[in-house]
């Protein structure tokens, strides 16, 4: 499995990394024009949205409408900032403010588990003429949950993508707050997200608190620390700190990640990342030959995992392509090592980075 994984991932490289010159220059305008429409429809429809919502309020309510104060001139900040949007984490969906529409290729390799291929969309619509208080979001639309949007997903193990929208509220006491109403499926669910970013002499700490409610999962709150420091200056590492607990889940998971990001060339990065899992009342399988299979509770780290990221910006402004091997030891496993290979193949349309 791990050699034929290898072999496609060659393949794929290759493609990637091949000479722009095996285009011809009617197929590079073909390609560079249908970008460019589709592009100008996503900002175009961004605008529409922005422009009626925008009327609904009224000027003074606009112009007392504050946002986060920009912090251009701190270069710790922007370095942060420029890592998480160029390798495009959760973090950076949470606060981007630019209007684009991700179409992402992610091929999973495993050698312990099943392998998984899909494509995926996510959208990200803020407006700006109501000062960025307002965002569009869709999460993770695939091949196969696509059919599942205002669908109920009480069916065991099926998917479906998040649609909603994000209030970005106005800053006090430092404290940046986020509220979300959206639907998972068919189930609705709301969303309140706090961070205080923090900065001393060395570091940028960002404290960052979530909690949601839906009809489907019930109550789930998560904590996550970020503590940035830059080493050099085309390098970063970061600390986070996690946990988590949820109404229909056992214990409290919890979590320790080291995080090295390097950049030795623009549109280029490299991340190594160390990570540590576990919960207190971790639940595994002990014997599947019986009906329910056996299981037990441990408390401790039950999964160890290490991976290296390569992305690069190849070919066209608006095509990336990222390799991240890695290796995982899981208790499920008994600690044996489970080899991974995940490869992601990203093209934006609208502003993107």
């Amino acid at each position: 499995m791990i050699v034929k994984s290898i072999v496609v991932l060659s393949l794929l490289l290759s493609l990637c990394s091949a000479d722009t010159n095996v285009t011809t220059p009617q197929e590079s305008n073909y390609i560079d024009e249908t970008y460019t429409n589709l592009s100008k429809k996503v900002l175009e429809w961004s605008r529409a949205i922005d422009t009626t919502l925008s009327s609904w309020l009224r000027n003074d309510e606009i112009n007392s409408t504050t946002v986060a104060s920009d912090v251009s001139d701190n270069t710790l900040e922007n370095k942060v900032k420029s890592v998480d949007s160029f390798f495009q984490d959760e973090k950076y969906f949470n606060e981007t403010d630019n209007t684009f529409v991700r179409v992402r290729a992610d091929s999973y390799f495993q050698s312990k588990e099943s392998n998984d291929l899909n494509l995926r969309v996510s959208a990200q619509i803020p407006f700006n003429k109501s000062k960025k208080n307002f965002k569009i979001f869709i999460d993770d639309v695939t091949l196969d949950n696509a059919q599942n949007i205002l669908k109920d997903d009480s069916e065991e193990d099926r998917l479906v993508p998040d649609v909603g929208i994000h209030y970005f509220a106005k800053e006090k006491f430092g404290i940046e707050s986020r509220y979300s109403l959206g639907l998972s499926g068919s189930d609705p669910f709301v969303r309140a997200r706090y961070n205080m970013p923090i900065r001393t002499n060395k570091w940028l700490i960002d404290p960052v608190q979530l909690f949601q409610y839906s009809t489907d999962d019930e109550f789930e709150e998560e904590t996550n620390i970020y503590f940035d420091k830059e080493l050099q200056k085309q390098s970063l590492f970061r600390i986070l700190l996690h946990r988590k607990t949820q109404t229909n889940v056992d214990g409290m998971d919890y979590g320790l990640s080291l995080q090295y990001y390097w950049s030795p060339k623009k549109d280029t990065g490299f991340k190594l990342s160390q990570s540590f899992w576990g919960n207190t009342k971790y639940q595994y399988i002990v014997d599947e030959n019986v009906e329910p299979p056996e299981t037990k509770n441990y408390s401790g780290i039950n999964n160890y995992v290490t991976s290296f990221s390569w992305r690069e910006n190849i070919w066209r402004k608006w095509f990336y392509y990222e390799v991240r091997p890695g290796v995982n030891f899981r208790k499920q496993y008994d600690y044996e090592p489970n080899y991974t290979i995940r490869l992601f193949l990203d093209f934006y349309f609208g502003k993107h980075h």
